[in-house]
């Protein structure tokens, strides 16, 4: 039985499988953030956490007394309060970019977190479309993909953290973009060889990078 977490801790209430609690803990590892993680079943939330979160989402962040449990807000916020290294640029119009992009990947009608999901639950038919529509989107998005580290940039940002679980999930989504989608698969490999992705995995999803 989980009690409630200690006012002075930093915990983190996460999923094994789902992409928003691996960004999380893709992020927190890549800024060295001492934290409890706390692994919990997505459709099996304990009474104590949504005494915290009623949304009845994860990952929930629980840090000085402070409850947080949206991806964006829970990225943003660690990113500010554990400045190093920054993982937003400075700029109002760069800053906005990431903000946009990481919203219509992970958050938008539609998006990519969305698709993964529907590809993993969704009936056949709906998995299908589901899977043509991702692939498709990665296609078009290969130039971006090409000419610099990161995406879009010389340096990680909270976007490539929220790109890698996706692109992790890959194989076992069965999506392959064959040899045209190069750059997709250098720029996800460069993410995955990091230190703090590597040390982000579940066992659960250890095993996505298997199939």
């Amino acid at each position: 039985m989980l009690t409630r977490p200690n006012p002075s801790s930093t915990t983190l209430y996460s999923s094994d499988e789902e992409m928003e609690s691996h960004a999380v803990r893709f992020i927190m590892a890549e800024k060295n953030i001492e934290c409890e993680i706390v692994s919990i079943k997505i459709n099996e939330i304990p009474e104590e956490v949504l005494e915290l979160n009623p949304c009845q989402t994860l990952p929930t962040l629980f840090d000085r007394g402070m409850v947080l449990y949206d991806l964006s807000v829970i990225t943003e916020y660690l990113d500010e309060r554990f400045p190093f290294p920054p993982l937003l640029p400075v700029d109002p119009i760069e800053k906005a970019e990431k903000r946009l992009l990481i919203f219509r990947f992970t958050r938008a009608e539609g998006c990519w977190y969305e698709l993964v999901k529907t590809i993993f639950n969704g009936n056949k038919k709906d998995a299908a479309k589901a899977r043509k529509i991702l692939s498709s989107n990665l296609i078009e998005l290969i130039p971006l993909f090409a000419h610099q580290p990161y995406f879009k940039s010389d340096e990680m940002s909270v976007l490539d953290a929220c790109l890698a679980p996706l692109l992790w999930r890959l194989k076992a989504l069965d999506i392959d973009l064959g040899t045209k989608g190069k750059p997709v698969y250098d720029y996800a490999e460069r993410l995955f060889k990091k230190e703090s992705f590597q040390a982000s995995l579940t066992d659960c999803e250890k095993e996505y990078g298997k199939k």
